[in-house]
């Protein structure tokens, strides 16, 4: 049963990949620093306006939010297939400007091709923006019964509104805006450096 569990959560070998050096000078910059970053002054934004700091509770928002990441799964779905048969020089050689690296179980630390990296990395937002399309919509669904029932016991409702709600709206924040920061990794590798891999110099 676990052998199925880690098959389906291989996508998630992205956020292990290490590439670069130091907090602010590798992957982990685009991965958690600036999502939280921008998370962060997101939900500030949100307070200066005094805008409640909560998921669900505007239909069109949430509609319009499910509806892009309908549109998003595609195109991640797309660039996957593309990545993983696309034939061009050097694709298959590792990555310029320093290895990335994926520690695993059976062969130690593997060093990733352009073709392996790229892969993980579109695998990674096609997990994700699934994962959050899910959550989205069955948030929506039942969000009037959850508060129904938290409204039973209103210390739990409160301390709900007051602390659990506006957490959740962070973390929901921050995982969005690293969706949004890898999609325009992942555009950027598209668009340039798959375009110059025969380069020596790029």
């Amino acid at each position: 049963m676990i052998w199925a569990f880690r098959q389906l959560l291989v996508p998630l070998n992205y956020l292990r990949i290490k590439h670069g050096g130091g907090l602010f000078h590798s992957k982990k910059t685009h991965d958690f620093v600036l999502p939280i970053i921008f998370a962060a002054l997101t939900v500030a934004v949100f307070w200066l306006l005094d805008a409640p700091l909560k998921i669900f509770g505007n239909p069109d928002t949430t509609r319009r939010i499910t509806d892009l990441l309908q549109l998003m799964m595609v195109f991640y779905l797309a660039a996957l297939a593309a990545v993983a048969t696309f034939e061009r020089k050097g694709i298959d050689h590792p990555l310029k400007g320093g290895n990335a690296t994926l520690l695993t179980t059976h062969q130690g630390v593997k060093i990733l091709t352009h073709r392996q990296f790229i892969s993980y990395l579109f695998g990674y937002l096609s997990f994700l923006s699934f994962i959050l399309f899910m959550f989205m919509t069955v948030g929506d669904l039942a969000q009037d019964k959850i508060v129904e029932l938290l409204k039973h016991n209103l210390a739990v409702y409160n301390f709900t509104i007051k602390w659990v709600s506006p957490v959740l709206f962070f973390s929901f924040l921050a995982v969005l805006w690293q969706l949004i920061l890898t999609s325009l990794f992942g555009i950027y590798f598209l668009t340039d450096r798959l375009q110059v891999l025969s380069d020596p110099d790029a």
